[in-house]
């Protein structure tokens, strides 16, 4: 091999098992003390704005009754109900991370519809113009029938809070909506939506910490983490 051939091949080699940019492992998702989430335990999803920015999520009647939907709290005092995380593919560690496909689902069933709980994106309302965030989802089972049951955490700034994103990649050869979860608000109502009428930042706080802050009777345990 004369010269000029082995540096080609030194270089292709190099080029070869040098990592590609954008191929970097994802960030673990952070709650608001800066710990990273784990799948199976409970967290409350809450607005990264303080003071008139809403609470946490719940449950609320679709037009129909069932399933129910998707809404966020008005009062930032309200950190609404708990919620569960599962990634399309595990990890020993049990750690999430972002920008990763997952399922979403309230940690406790619903009192009325009796219905899974899993977050799934509705079909479109023509009245509205929006594609509202219901229940009665699938877990798991990552592919081109589940599309609309998968959403991802992607980080907003350098702080510990997020925006809500229905973008799945369950499915190389499908082609399905992308974009970012916002509020649409109805009657007074907050409906989570596909875009929606205005932005969504949250936090993620630590279900069993905030549960045990408020039964030692800090009624304002809310205030320590803004």
């Amino acid at each position: 091999m004369n010269t000029s051939s082995l540096l080609s091949f030194l270089f292709l080699a190099l080029i070869a098992s040098t990592p590609l940019l954008g191929a970097a492992d994802p960030d673990p998702l952070l709650d608001v003390n800066g710990e990273k989430l784990l799948t199976g335990a409970p967290y409350y999803i809450v607005s990264a704005i303080r003071g008139g920015g809403g609470g946490g999520l719940s449950l609320f009647p679709s037009k129909t009754l069932c399933p129910l939907d998707v809404i966020q709290q008005n009062l930032d005092t309200n950190r609404g109900q708990s919620l569960l995380f599962s990634p399309a593919t595990q990890n020993e560690e049990e750690v999430l991370y972002e920008s990763t496909d997952l399922n979403i689902k309230f940690s406790t069933p619903a009192s009325i519809c009796f219905q899974p709980t899993v977050w799934r994106v509705d079909n479109y309302d023509s009245s509205t113009g929006q594609w509202f965030i219901t229940t009665n989802g699938v877990e798991g089972n990552p592919g081109a029938e589940t599309l609309q049951n998968w959403f991802k955490f992607e980080m907003v700034g350098n702080t510990n809070s997020y925006k809500i994103v229905h973008c799945p990649k369950v499915c190389d050869s499908c082609v399905s909506l992308c974009s970012e979860v916002g509020l649409y608000e109805i009657d007074g109502v907050r409906r989570l939506a596909i875009k929606g009428e205005r932005i969504f930042r949250i936090v993620f706080i630590k279900a069993e910490e905030f549960n045990s802050l408020h039964a030692d009777g800090k009624s304002n345990c809310m205030e320590k983490y803004y």
